[in-house]
C-alpha cells in the first residue's frame, strides 16, 4: 500500500513538472547572458539573486496560480541546473545588499522582461494539458531578442 502511495505521488509529481523542460533552454540562455553582462558589475550573490529573479518571472505565468510549493521547487531546480544548491537556496531565499544604485532597476527590469517571455512560453504551449510538454522543442532553443534584452 505504501509503495503504489509513493508511485501515485511521483506521477502526479511528473505531470506537474512536465513543463521544465520547456524552461530549460531558456535558462541556459539567459544564465549566459546575465553572466555576460553583470558578473564584473555585481557580487556573486548578486549575480545569483539577479538569475533566481529571472527564474522566477520566467515560470510566473505558467506556475504562479498553482500551488506554491510546487512553483518554488520548479524554480529551485531551473536556478540548480546553473548553481551548485547552496547557492541556488541563497539566490531564492535572500535578497543581497546592492552594491550598485542600478542592480535593483535591473532586477525588477528583468524580472518583467522574463515574466513577458514566460507569457511567450504559456500562449506556445498549454501547461494545463501535459500534451503541451511535448510541443516542437526546436522552437524554444531559439534566443529571442527579448531574451538578450533581459540579460
Amino acid at each position: 500500500m505504501v509503495i503504489l502511495a509513493i508511485v501515485t505521488i511521483r506521477c502526479a509529481m511528473d505531470t506537474q513538472l512536465s513543463g521544465f523542460e520547456i524552461f530549460a533552454p531558456k535558462v541556459e540562455v539567459a544564465w549566459t547572458a546575465l553572466q555576460r553582462q553583470y558578473a564584473d558589475r555585481l557580487t556573486g550573490a548578486e549575480l545569483d539573486h539577479l538569475f533566481a529573479c529571472l527564474v522566477y518571472g520566467l515560470t510566473s505565468p505558467a506556475y504562479a496560480e498553482r500551488e506554491p510549493t510546487l512553483h518554488f521547487n520548479i524554480c529551485r531546480a531551473l536556478v540548480a541546473m546553473k548553481l551548485p544548491a547552496d547557492r541556488a537556496d541563497a539566490a531564492l531565499h535572500t535578497v543581497p545588499e546592492a552594491t550598485q544604485p542600478w542592480a535593483v532597476d535591473a532586477r525588477e527590469q528583468i524580472e518583467s522582461q522574463a515574466i513577458r517571455m514566460g507569457r511567450t512560453l504559456q500562449e506556445m504551449h498549454n501547461f494545463d494539458d501535459d500534451t503541451g510538454a511535448d510541443a516542437d522543442q526546436g522552437a524554444l532553443g531559439r534566443s529571442s531578442n527579448s531574451e538578450e534584452k533581459a540579460a
